[in-house]
């Protein structure tokens, strides 16, 4: 598969945005148990921010950074957000 040879070709890369995610699983699960919905929402704004950035940068480092692909990061991680924001507690 195509998503597995990427990976082994740029492990560092799916490294630093399983990192991204594990901070942000931890920081939400705090924040959940201090019931402030706020920061909550802080955490998955900063989130999907970065992984559009890390998308981006990951793209434009490999040449082939088009606006079909900018629009569909976007799209992704306003969807993230819609959807964590309509299940935060």
């Amino acid at each position: 598969m195509i998503v597995f040879r990427e990976i082994k070709k740029h492990p560092q890369n799916y490294i630093i945005l399983g990192i991204v995610f594990f901070v942000a699983s931890v920081f939400l699960l705090y924040f959940r148990q201090h019931f402030d919905a706020h920061d909550q929402r802080r955490v998955v704004y900063i989130t999907a921010g970065i992984y559009l950035a890390w998308s981006l940068f990951h793209h434009y480092r490999r040449g082939d950074l088009q606006f079909s692909i900018i629009l569909e990061y976007i799209l992704l991680a306003l969807f993230a957000v819609i959807v964590a924001m309509t299940s935060l507690v």
